[in-house]
Order: structure tokens, then C-alpha cells, then sequence
């Protein structure tokens, strides 16, 4: 599954924090401009030996060095107002709780990263797509998620959810919650029919699934992985209703193409199929009290901005003020 919607922005924020605090640590300090250094052309030929690489040098193409200072100016520059912003808020949620008293369980949070696992086959599944699509490990996934639901009980504490709303919605959305079939796919996106045709062809003449799918998908995110899609739960808002008939209609094992999607033409594995166990009104009722509760909330990015007005948070670097930063 890929990583998609809100909870990737947060977590692409979240991710490029790390990397910077990372690499803002292990540097003795960025230069105060992102242009790069004028440098002297190699020595020697392109991919030639050359005299060993200074000691900050994360890179070198052609026997040019690309250096950590160079590497943190570009990202500051690019993600820099943004990721400091994110510190920020951070810092200013954490103190606004702790003045409120809000704490997050290790029985809530536990809940929480099990829900955001859901369709990732297990939670080992889902820490390890956060490793491999975003960088982050175990602690800082869990530290992320902390941060969310401080920051949502903030946004709803004075917000009151009556029983019988919970209940309504329980019952107006009985299909979401009841058994419903997860689906292990793999896919070969293609930019026409012709073209998945012919993927299909070598397919069927027996080729590796995933080795065309390195070679051909027109899909980057998932290219390298030979195509994979991982678990797609049936009622997924976000997958193409087309792939999830197509994945209806085969056994494990069977291919389909070429399907039609917004994203071009494609061409369907089906790795494996599971029955998810449906779910009672109260597994789900705190899921669907926190989800109420927002819809009632003031705006998240709203509630962001008057808890950094509140404790001063300020810019003093100009390059990295945000256009909204007051």
C-alpha cells in the first residue's frame, strides 16, 4: 500500500525533520547561501580514480564532490520554512499539553498505530513501508503519531460528541465495518493499452511479474518494488474502483489486462486474498467519536497557528519565514 492523503503529508514532514536534524547535527554548519561552491573540474576522466573525497562529502558524481553543508543548504532552502515550522509546533503543542494536563496512552497510541496499520498485511508490514518510503524507524513513527493525537485533543477538548451521534453513524456506515475482503495485488501501470497488451503477452509467455515491472511500469513509487501494491481493502476511497472489480473477478495467482485507470493503462496481479473480520460498535466507538469531534473542530491548521501565536513563536532567519508567518 502506498503511503497516501494527510497522514503522509505528516509524514513526509515529519520524515524530512529527521533528516534534517540529522544532517544539521553531523555538519559543522551549512554555508550561508545555496548556491554551490564554484568547483574545479575532475582531474581525471568521468568515473576515473581521483584523490579521496573531504571529510563532509555525502556524494560524488564525475569526480565532483557534493559536500553535507551543500546537501542541508538545498533542503533548507526547498523544505526549510516548512520543516521549522513543524519543529516549532512541536515544541509548542508539547507545552500547551502539558499546561492543559493531555496525555496520550501507551493503550491509545498502541490503538492508534494498529489502525494506521490496517491494510498493511501487519504492523511489521507498515513500519517497514514507513522505513522504505519515508526513512523513518520504529520510534520515530510512534513519536509522530503521539504528536497527532496530542495535537487532535487539543483542537477537540471542548468539543462534545453526544452518545446518540456515535450510534447514528455507527449504523449509517454499517458496510465499512462489517467483514470485507482485503486484496494482495501487484500492477504494471502503461501509458497506453497497446503497451499493457504487450506487457500482458510476455506475462503470459512467462516472464517475472517483477522484473517487467521494473522494466516497464510507467508507476515510480512502485516500479522497484516489482509492482507492488501490498494489501487494498475492497471499500479503499483512494484506489481506482476499476483495479478493485478487476482484483474481484481473479484467483490468486491470475492476471488481467489491459485495465483502464485515470492513470493510464494497467496490468493486474492477484497475490493473495483475505476476509477482514468485521468490527462492533464498541471497537470502533472511540474511532468514531474522535472523527465526529473533528468535524466540529476548529481547522487543525488553525489550531496550529493559535498555539504558535501563543507561545511567540518566531521566524529569525528570513529565508526560512513561511508567507503566513506572523
Amino acid at each position: 500500500m502506498n503511503v497516501a492523503g494527510a497522514p503522509f503529508r505528516r509524514f513526509y514532514w515529519s520524515a524530512l525533520v529527521l533528516m534534517l536534524v540529522l544532517l544539521a547535527g553531523c555538519t559543522g554548519g551549512s554555508s550561508s547561501s545555496s548556491e554551490s561552491p564554484t568547483r574545479q573540474p575532475p582531474d581525471t576522466p568521468s568515473g576515473g580514480p581521483s584523490s579521496s573525497p573531504p571529510d563532509d562529502a555525502v556524494a560524488v558524481v564525475g569526480g565532483v564532490t557534493i559536500t553535507r553543508a551543500e546537501l542541508v543548504d538545498r533542503l533548507l532552502d526547498g523544505y526549510g520554512a516548512e520543516v521549522l515550522r513543524e519543529l516549532m509546533l512541536r515544541e509548542a503543542v508539547n507545552r500547551e499539553a502539558e499546561r492543559l494536563g493531555v496525555t496520550v496512552s501507551g493503550e491509545e497510541l498502541d490503538g492508534e498505530l494498529r489502525r494506521m496499520s490496517e491494510g498493511y498485511g501487519s504492523e511489521a508490514d507498515f513500519y517497514a513501508s514507513m522505513q522504505q518510503q519515508l526513512g523513518m524507524n520504529r520510534a520515530a513513527v510512534r513519536e509522530d503519531a503521539r504528536h497527532r493525537l496530542l495535537l487532535e485533543k487539543l483542537a477537540t477538548r471542548n468539543v462534545d460528541v453526544p452518545e446518540a451521534d456515535i450510534r447514528k453513524y455507527y449504523e449509517e456506515h454499517r458496510r465499512e465495518y462489517g467483514p470485507r475482503k482485503q486484496y494482495e495485488l501487484v500492477w504494471i501501470l502503461t501509458v497506453s493499452e497497446e503497451a499493457a497488451a504487450s506487457v500482458l503477452s510476455r506475462l503470459e509467455n512467462g516472464q517475472d511479474f517483477g522484473e517487467l515491472a521494473k522494466r516497464y511500469s510507467a508507476d515510480a513509487m512502485t516500479a522497484e518494488n516489482g509492482g507492488d501494491l501490498g494489501w487494498v481493502d475492497e471499500l479503499d476511497p483512494l484506489q481506482d474502483p476499476k483495479l478493485i472489480t478487476a482484483a474481484g473477478g481473479l484467483q490468486v495467482g491470475e492476471a488481467a489486462g489491459p485495465i483502464q485507470t485515470d492513470q493510464g493503462y494497467a496490468v493486474l496481479q492477484l497475490n493473495g486474498i483475505k476476509t477482514v473480520q468485521g468490527k462492533d460498535y464498541e471497537s470502533v466507538r472511540e474511532e468514531i467519536r474522535r472523527q465526529l469531534a473533528m468535524e466540529q473542530a476548529p481547522s487543525l491548521r488553525d489550531v496550529e497557528q493559535s498555539l504558535l501565536d501563543e507561545y511567540g513563536a518566531k521566524t529569525l532567519d528570513p529565508r526560512l519565514r513561511l508567507p503566513s508567518n506572523r
